[in-house]
């Protein structure tokens, strides 16, 4: 049986893919001899350990292929690292993972490894544009135009996505390369869902209220300080509807300050961090579920697929990965541009006013969600994808190698040089052949 080795966070850590890779890890036992190697297998979850076998990453396991979950996010900076001394399928969670690099380079105090970075992927203008970031002048939307997922794909034997969006910008960067666009799969630990008014009991909701949730840890991007002032005029008019953050919130994140200035007040609740029952609980308990993104990094949010799989109509970011991953009329698509916030207004004060048009929307969305994201067909696409890149891994690894070069000398610099603009041109893939042009420049340069 191939020995599979599955790096990535692990429950409790707070990175949602830490509970996708935990609720996915018992169907891939037992179809590979699976290893999962963290950071702290002595923090992982018992329940947990009790079904797989847990690896510490500082011990570097052996195995016959290596899974490497990558998020755009600290917690996962020793998967990245993992993937790119050792090749193995990368499983992308987020298009983007500049946050990642940046806590790699910038927030360990070595900014001139950030900016070769940049340079490495986007020649000139990464340049300059590192040197704004590096500055913390880049605001939210620049890291979010400059992936920096390039080590990552170039290193991989092949590339496993979330959404239809990360796997053709995939296609177009290594159109060569083994690569699945496997949809998020549905997992929930109340099943069937309770209802609105059972969850709304457990969690002292009102029974009457116009619920409107916002699922996960709140970030800025999520755009809640648009939500509150909608939500805030929502309730001058119907004094029963509430804004509930069902999660933790970013430290950073002024969410009383808003909540004062729109005047929303005490029509906020923020729940802090939930158990997945009592996070599916709000989510059930809602009326309508607010999963904006914008700017988006390519992520394709595990609560929104919950959300969806509980029957509630859920609002996304117009031009996402979660906005282009299903069928019209699963998600309600809002403009995140100027007209985001009358827009978001008006699809709530419809929604509030039609609970038909609520139960349609969330029916819809049910039956998509658990005809096409079920856990077992999801794992059965992922252990195929997974053989066949273990059956041509030989001739991939030495396709790898022969491209690669020491980076630390002028020869790698040189080389370096010539890929930032075959990337430019799309090239990524091509095999430049020049190293017997450049070595004799490195040499006579010494």
């Amino acid at each position: 049986m191939t020995r599979l080795a599955v790096w990535s966070p692990l429950p409790p850590s707070p990175s949602g893919i830490a509970d996708y890779v935990a609720e996915g890890l018992p169907a891939l036992a037992r179809l590979f001899d699976v290893e999962a190697v963290t950071d702290d297998p002595d923090a992982a979850d018992p329940a947990l350990r009790a079904v797989v076998r847990v690896r510490a990453s500082a011990e570097s396991p052996e195995a016959d292929l290596h899974l490497y979950h990558v998020g755009n996010s600290p917690a996962h900076a020793f998967v990245y690292r993992a993937a790119r001394a050792r090749p193995g399928v990368v499983v992308l969670h987020d298009w983007s993972l500049h946050h990642l690099v940046l806590c790699e380079t910038v927030e360990r105090g070595d900014v001139s490894a950030y900016l070769r970075e940049m340079r490495r992927a986007y020649g000139e203008t990464g340049t300059f544009v590192g040197r704004q970031v590096a500055r913390d002048l880049g605001g939210d939307l620049l890291p979010a135009l400059f992936p920096l997922n390039d080590r990552v794909l170039e290193g991989s034997l092949g590339v496993v996505t979330l959404s239809a969006q990360t796997a053709a910008r995939v296609a177009r960067r290594l159109p060569g390369r083994p690569r699945l666009h496997l949809p998020h799969h549905l997992s929930l630990p109340i099943d069937p869902p309770p209802s609105r008014a059972e969850s709304r009991a457990r969690l002292g909701l009102p029974a009457d209220a116009f619920v409107v949730t916002a699922p996960g840890l709140a970030t800025v991007s999520k755009r809640l300080d648009v939500a509150m002032r909608v939500m805030a005029r929502l309730r001058a008019d119907h004094p029963e509807a509430i804004l509930v953050v069902a999660g933790a919130s970013d430290p950073r994140l002024p969410l009383a300050a808003w909540a004062k200035d729109s005047g929303l007040g005490d029509g906020l609740r923020v729940t802090g961090r939930l158990a997945l029952v009592d996070f599916e609980r709000h989510l059930a308990a809602a009326d309508a579920v607010l999963a904006l993104r914008f700017p988006s990094h390519g992520e394709m949010s595990g609560a929104v697929v919950r959300a969806l799989g509980v029957g509630r109509p859920v609002l996304v970011s117009a031009g996402s990965a979660a906005d282009e991953e299903f069928p019209e009329g699963v998600v309600v698509p809002i403009d995140p541009g100027r007209r985001e916030e009358a827009e978001l207004e008006a699809f709530l004060r419809r929604l509030q006013a039609s609970p038909y048009l609520r139960e349609t929307i969330g029916e819809l969305a049910a039956v998509h969600v658990r005809r096409h994201h079920r856990l077992a067909e999801t794992t059965e696409t992922l252990a195929g994808f997974l053989r066949a890149v273990e059956a041509g891994k030989s001739q991939a690894l030495a396709a790898l190698q022969a491209d690669r070069t020491d980076e630390g000398g002028l020869l790698g610099y040189f080389m370096e040089e010539v890929r930032g603009g075959a990337r430019s041109l799309g090239l990524a893939e091509v095999r430049l052949g020049l190293e017997g042009l450049f070595e004799p420049l490195a040499r006579g340069a010494r």
